[in-house]
């Protein structure tokens, strides 16, 4: 695994290249189309994904629930992930997690998990569409009222939009250690009508940008490079040489595929290369990259937009 320090200024262009023209609304839940984000809508997919580093800053979660995650191709813990039984035995700990919604719109329940905060994935993103630069993404963190030495634990009302993934990823992306997606319904977690709010904290980054892709190490042909989106959209424009794996693949109802049909979707990928996953912009890239991750997979995201814009 490798780690490439890139500087300030550069890296701030990447982000700001990397999610402009984000999408309205999920394909997979709405079975929308292609419309631009802007404003306050927000994109299905968020990211898109194109590996380029190690995926090292997900391999140093640690602390309780990590008995719930799969383990990687070389025996370390993957993305973390824990189930509503093993949030309700922490609930009670002195050390209790931050629960935050991720989703953009009220759960379809209209109940939250009691004392859960609002985290919008939508709240990462610029009105152009584009990430926020690191300082930024900080400032949203610390205004939830959440530290880097926090625990936290990510849910919301639609995993195949993106957002559970995408906001994953950017803890990752941001060196957030102690960070994981609740699998499945919160079945038998206390509710509440609304959400809670912490006071406003400072929260400190230690940016991983090796999981971000640049535009020269996808074009150099020196990652095997994988398009997360439908077939449709696939035939109507993709890199040169990309694989398509359409991230519904990689989705079993709300969760992810388990480890044996996982490494048959991956199967045609390269398993001694660095993987790029990308989308138009990105939560269905998010979801691929999670996958991958799942499998101890080297990978990081891109996005369609960014590789249309260095071509044009």
């Amino acid at each position: 695994m490798r780690t490439d320090h890139l500087k300030c200024g550069s890296l701030l262009l990447v982000l700001m290249a990397l999610l402009g023209g984000a999408e309205a609304g999920c394909s997979s839940c709405r079975g929308g189309g292609d419309a631009t984000w802007g404003g306050e809508e927000w994109m299905a997919e968020t990211l898109g994904g194109s590996s380029y580093g190690s995926v090292s800053p997900m391999m140093e979660d640690s602390g309780a629930g990590d008995e719930g995650a799969a383990e990687g191709s070389e025996g370390e813990p993957s993305p973390s992930f824990i189930t509503a039984e093993e949030l309700r035995e922490r609930l009670g700990a002195e050390r209790r997690p931050i629960i935050a919604y991720v989703s953009n719109s009220p759960p379809s329940s209209g109940s939250y998990i009691e004392g859960s905060i609002s985290l919008p994935s939508k709240g990462f993103i610029q009105a152009d569409g584009s990430l926020k630069p690191v300082e930024e993404l900080a400032a949203v963190l610390g205004r939830a009222g959440v530290t880097e030495e926090d625990d936290l634990v990510l849910y919301g009302d639609c995993f195949s939009c993106g957002d559970f993934t995408f906001v994953y990823w950017i803890m990752k992306y941001l060196g957030h250690q102690k960070v994981e997606i609740l699998r499945g319904p919160a079945a038998g977690l206390p509710t509440a009508g609304s959400v809670a709010t912490r006071p406003a904290a400072n929260y400190s980054p230690s940016p991983h940008p090796e999981l971000l892709a640049e535009y020269e190490s996808v074009a150099s042909g020196g990652l095997v490079v994988v398009d997360a989106r439908t077939p449709d959209q696939f035939g109507g424009g993709h890199i040169d040489g990309a694989v398509n794996i359409d991230f519904n693949r990689v989705i079993d109802g709300s969760w992810i595929k388990d480890d044996a049909a996982l490494a048959e979707v991956f199967a045609p990928l390269d398993p001694d290369r660095p993987i790029a996953v990308y989308s138009k912009n990105g939560g269905t890239a998010s979801i691929v990259w999670f996958a991958l991750a799942l499998q101890g997979r080297d990978a990081s995201l891109y996005s369609w937009n960014d590789w249309l814009r260095h071509r044009s």
